[in-house]
């Protein structure tokens, strides 16, 4: 793992199990079409897995269950990348893959939020938010706040593309507009030279 050690004990117990679970689950078991990307493989997912978990337990509270959904979103959402651009519709094929390996991988229990998170992290907001208002009706606003951690998480981590990577101005939740500096830290501190 390339998070360093401090910041992972420094997690509330429950946040920091799952990051420790899902971390090394993704570098023993999940495969990457784009496994050599200097910005889209392992070191990105990870980060971002850190992040979602942050957010999501500080704005969604740490119920495994929501945990866990932000963990197979971060460790699964660009596992099918073609390019290093722009791709759209890798969200999309990554959560086609996700479930698919679910199905071989019984360790791993689909979670159908999940899937949406990840299948709409590449699309506009407001696509993603009436496609799940629609696939979930009766937790429409649970899984959007979902939605939104997961795309603020993805976004923490654009510090990896340059200084100017990352427009805090365009952070949904609160949690993140506090992570910015540390966002950045964490790339500078884990980014191959």
């Amino acid at each position: 793992m390339i998070v360093p050690a401090k910041f992972v004990r420094a997690l509330p117990p429950v946040v920091g199990a799952c990051f420790k679970n899902w971390a090394q689950y993704m570098y023993d078991s999940v495969p990457f079409q784009l496994a050599d990307s200097p910005i889209h493989s392992t070191a990105h997912t990870e980060r971002v897995l850190l992040h979602a978990l942050l957010i999501g337990g500080s704005e969604a509270g740490e119920d495994e269950r929501t945990l866990t959904i932000l963990a197979h979103a971060a460790v699964f959402h660009d596992t099918r990348r073609e390019a290093e651009g722009k791709d759209t519709g890798h969200g999309a094929r990554a959560a086609s893959f996700y479930e698919e390996f679910c199905k071989t991988h019984p360790e791993v229990a689909y979670m159908p939020e999940a899937a949406y998170l990840m299948r709409y992290h590449d699309r506009r907001d407001d696509l993603g938010e009436a496609a799940i208002a629609a696939a979930f009706p009766d937790s429409a606003k649970q899984v959007i706040q979902l939605f939104r951690i997961f795309k603020d998480a993805d976004a923490l981590d654009r510090w990896r593309l340059g200084r100017r990577g990352l427009n805090p101005d365009y952070l949904r939740t609160d949690k993140a507009t506090h992570l910015v500096d540390f966002a950045k830290k964490l790339v500078m501190l884990t980014s191959i030279p």
